[in-house]
């Protein structure tokens, strides 16, 4: 079913205010994480973050894009179409800033970061996040933006066997994004084998290498995933295990006054009612027929 039928302080900064990826047009390979670039990155999101907050403005961050988004020719970052939830959420948050005259600014930052600046800071907006309990008062919610089923996922060449929740216990290590859902369920059943990571994508190189015996993905995402891992998706396999169906919200820092967050929320609704979040999630959401 589609979602658009779902639902009527310390700062150091790793990040990509305009996004990495150059679409469609080739680049010269050249080392993406140089010394010098990543310092110029982090000075750049800190200035549009100060930037955004004298001008009395809401920075908006996200994560892990994972070769979902490029920058176009005005230097916006833009989801690539039939490439999946990053690029989707992207460009419905767009829609989103252009009907509310505000400007198409994104800064790409690790999750938990994320998290530890839009509940700890003034005028910050992340997402997608998931909405759970212990959040649920520590920020002001706009959603849902998209709705999905997460399942385990191993190696065929290395199967687990499990078929429930319990059995995913026995196996010597499960790989999380660090600070996401995925990795505070598990903690809150008091799994002791659970490995973190950064990035989606890592968690799955690890898989490949043996490191780790399972990891969790959205199965709307895992192709997009395994492609930026440079992973068949014949090597892979979905478990019959589904950890959790989740909705992806975006989290407001709680100074947001609550009449500018009912705003966000009737600009998110118009574009449900209007025809137009369909037509986004058809064009980047799903893949290419």
């Amino acid at each position: 079913m589609s979602p658009a039928m779902a639902a009527k302080g310390e700062v150091h900064l790793k990040a990509r205010p305009l996004g990495a990826t150059k679409h469609p047009s080739p680049s010269v390979s050249r080392p993406l994480e140089a010394p010098m670039k990543r310092i110029r990155l982090a000075l750049l999101g800190a200035l549009l973050i100060t930037i955004n907050a004298a001008a009395g403005e809401i920075s908006f961050l996200t994560h892990n894009l994972e070769g979902q988004v490029y920058t176009d020719q005005n230097g916006e970052l833009r989801g690539i179409k039939h490439s999946g939830k990053r690029a989707f959420n992207i460009e419905v948050v767009r829609e989103l800033m252009l009907t509310m005259k505000h400007p198409t600014q994104f800064l790409e930052v690790p999750f938990a970061r994320g998290m530890q600046m839009v509940t700890s800071s003034n005028d910050l907006a992340l997402f997608n996040v998931s909405r759970t309990l212990d959040r649920e008062n520590i920020v002001k919610w706009v959603g849902p933006i998209q709705k999905e089923s997460d399942y385990f996922y191993e190696m065929k060449s290395a199967p687990t066997g499990i078929s429930k929740l319990d059995d995913a216990r026995k196996v010597s290590s499960i790989c999380v994004l660090n600070g996401a859902i995925h990795h505070k369920i598990l903690s809150s059943y008091n799994f002791s084998n659970i490995y973190t990571n950064v990035s989606y994508v890592g968690c799955f190189n690890m898989l490949k290498k043996g490191r780790v015996d399972l990891t969790v993905s959205a199965a709307s995402t895992v192709l997009s995933k395994l492609k930026e891992a440079e992973i068949s998706p014949d090597q892979i396999q979905q478990t019959p295990v589904v950890l959790l169906v989740s909705e992806g919200y975006i989290a407001f820092s709680s100074n947001i006054p609550d009449s500018t967050i009912d705003k966000w929320q009737e600009a998110l609704d118009h574009l449900k009612d209007s025809g137009e979040y369909e037509k986004l999630y058809q064009l980047y959401f799903l893949p290419d027929d």
